[in-house]
């Protein structure tokens, strides 16, 4: 999967795309959805392909820019975005990027 070529096309996402949606869908090797258009449907992505990752959603310090963040244990990533689907949708596509993550060391 080409997801710096996913992650570029979300760069310039301003809103609802029906091609970017499919194209998301086959990434995660999931059912389709508008998830550009869909915070439910993003929730759901994220959930089912990423279930260890804590998702955390809102507005920037100023009330304008919507953002998403995930965190898994040490790894967050965070991204704004013109829409709350399009953040939640950055940061998952992000996420999936990270190399895995280490194992905690045995006490």
């Amino acid at each position: 999967m080409d997801w710096q070529g996913l992650h570029r096309r979300l760069e310039e996402c301003a809103g609802s795309d029906p091609l970017l949606d499919a194209d998301i869908a086959e990434a995660f090797a999931s059912p389709s959805a508008h998830f550009t258009g869909s915070v439910e449907a993003c929730r759901a992505l994220v959930a089912r392909a990423l279930p260890d990752w804590r998702l955390h959603v809102g507005f920037d310090a100023a009330g304008v820019f919507p953002y998403a963040a995930l965190s898994r244990g040490a790894q967050h990533v965070e991204a704004e975005a013109a829409a709350i689907p399009v953040a939640i949708l950055k940061v998952a596509v992000a996420a999936v990027s990270l190399p895995p993550q280490e194992p905690a060391p045995a006490p």
